[in-house]
């Protein structure tokens, strides 16, 4: 579907990580080798997504 370029070496600040979009694109990110930073509202609700 969709072609992320390799990411390695950079790192992202993904609001809204815990669901819907922000949750696809960090997941997207860390498979392309990207460290994320997973930024959520509450930390109750914010799941690590399996890369």
């Amino acid at each position: 579907m969709y072609q992320v370029p390799d990411q390695t070496g950079r790192r992202f600040v993904v609001t809204g990580a815990n669901s819907g979009t922000g949750r696809e694109a960090t997941r997207w990110l860390a498979a392309a080798g990207a460290e994320v930073v997973m930024a959520v509202r509450c930390t109750r609700w914010s799941t690590t997504p399996a890369s």
